[in-house]
């Protein structure tokens, strides 16, 4: 079994679990984006991400984080869509505490939504 790990937003705390992971998976293909600006990843991975996958028919599996919004990369790339997938949400954006309410942008907490 192959899995295809995903990680839009490579760094820090995001960094150390997909190499944990990596490892531990054994047969993996691992398609990273930096860790820079995590609001842009947020918004843009899909089609970045919909670009570096390279076709195969040996995935199995689709792991990402919930800073990929799975259902754009699903729609871009229909070819994925038959995986098994496991999206892990490293922080709920819905409840992810901000210092002003009204600086809350829910696009983010809606992504996870529909990726799931």
């Amino acid at each position: 079994m192959s899995v295809l790990l995903l990680e839009p937003f490579y760094g820090g705390s995001h960094k150390q679990l997909i190499d944990l992971l990596s490892e531990d998976l054994g047969v993996c293909r691992l398609v990273t984006l930096p860790a820079n600006k995590w609001h842009w990843r947020a918004r843009t991975a899909a089609l970045w991400l919909a670009e570096c996958i390279e076709p195969s028919d040996d995935y199995r599996v689709l792991m990402a984080s919930g800073t990929l919004n799975l259902a754009e990369l699903l729609g871009l790339r229909p070819d994925l869509v038959p995986l098994r997938k496991v999206l892990y949400m490293h922080e709920n954006q819905l409840a992810y505490p901000v210092q002003k309410e009204q600086q809350r942008d829910y696009q983010y907490g809606y992504n996870q939504v529909t990726s799931w």
